[in-house]
């Protein structure tokens, strides 16, 4: 399977298991790895079947600050399903980081694979 990525997408939403973390948006970091839908950019140059990494960056970087999640394990399985409908991947997946979480980790986070049903 050929696969595009986008890496390091900073986005900000309410996510937190706790009340004191709901309060206002938090930054999050995600990594894609997205299975191509076709063959033909990789084939012929084309951007006929190519997958539109500024629409899926926008998409989630529009949508992610109105969502209200208690863990990033519902985050990621969101973005796992937005790629999948919405950009007709094959497959996806999906790694959600949150800066700062926890004392001395650069980053704390989940990683999810889907396949389009």
């Amino acid at each position: 399977m050929d696969i595009i990525f986008i890496r390091g997408l900073k986005c900000e939403t309410v996510l937190g298991v706790y009340d004191w973390e709901r309060v206002s948006r938090r930054p999050v970091v995600i990594d894609l790895e997205i299975g191509a839908a076709s063959h033909e950019a990789f084939e012929h140059d084309s951007a006929k079947g190519l997958m539109n990494y500024d629409s899926i960056s926008r998409r989630l970087s529009e949508t992610l600050p109105a969502l209200t999640y208690r863990t990033v394990e519902r985050l990621a399985e969101h973005v796992a399903q937005t790629v999948l409908s919405e950009f007709h991947a094959p497959w996806v997946k999906v790694t959600i980081g949150k800066p700062g979480a926890v004392r001395n980790a650069a980053l704390v986070g989940v990683t999810i694979e889907r396949t389009a049903k």
